[in-house]
């Protein structure tokens, strides 16, 4: 059995999981897989896996621990309470004991509905408490809007510095995005001045409320909303 790079060890690369429901499989609709072909573009050595079950999530969880990567995409759908996938959901109790540890020194980013939520952060910081970040959008998405948002983060990251995010940086790239594609996130860590509680800085909220034309609806062919 191959010995698992220590915790501390990362390489600044991106590790990509999806789980979408079997109407966005037949129509392509897999933001994830969009990310994956982007980064490649780029220049980058991403990995991707495409999972329908929570037994094979816990599998890809210990491979994503051995590949040594330092971000973790996750592309599925999700509510106030669940994350879904394919065949299933899990709490997010669940999903942060699947990845006890597995997180720490690395950040989560996430493309799902209202994941962006202090419940769903608290429960995989309780897990793995040495994670850098979670970031996740506040309300509902499309698949237009994620597609596009996040080869768009990943670019503006990697363009500026292609070794590490920084936290000065992360939020000037999540303020500019957001807005753009209005498109609000929240952006969850622990605060060293806070006795490292989990705190939280929420982008694009305002834009998005004030914007002349709000990205309420769907493009046309596109499900109103990913949910």
């Amino acid at each position: 059995m191959t010995a698992l790079p220590p915790i501390q060890v990362t390489q600044p690369e991106t590790f990509i999981l999806e789980s979408l429901n079997v109407d966005d499989e037949s129509n392509q609709r897999m933001d994830g897989r969009v990310l994956y072909e982007v980064l490649r573009l780029q220049g980058k050595n991403p990995i991707y896996y495409y999972f329908r079950t929570q037994v094979e999530l816990i599998k890809f969880a210990e491979i994503f621990r051995a590949s040594g990567y330092r971000y973790l995409h996750l592309s599925c759908h999700g509510d106030e309470q669940v994350l879904q996938f394919t065949f299933g959901q899990t709490t997010y109790a669940d999903f942060g004991a699947i990845f006890e540890k597995k997180l720490n020194n690395r950040r989560l980013f996430i493309s799902g509905c209202s994941l962006g939520n202090e419940a769903f952060a608290k429960a995989v910081f309780e897990k793995s408490g040495g994670m850098y970040s979670v970031t996740a959008p506040t309300r509902k998405v499309f698949f237009s809007q994620t597609s596009s948002f996040w080869p768009a983060f990943y670019y503006m990251m990697h363009a500026w510095d292609t070794e590490a995010m920084k936290r000065e940086r992360l939020s000037q790239v999540l303020e500019r995005l957001t807005e753009v594609f209005e498109m609000p996130m929240a952006h969850f860590f622990r605060n060293t001045g806070k006795k490292g509680a989990v705190d939280c800085r929420q982008f694009g909220g305002v834009a998005v409320a004030e914007a002349l034309v709000p990205a309420k609806e769907a493009l046309p062919g596109e499900p109103s909303a990913v949910v």
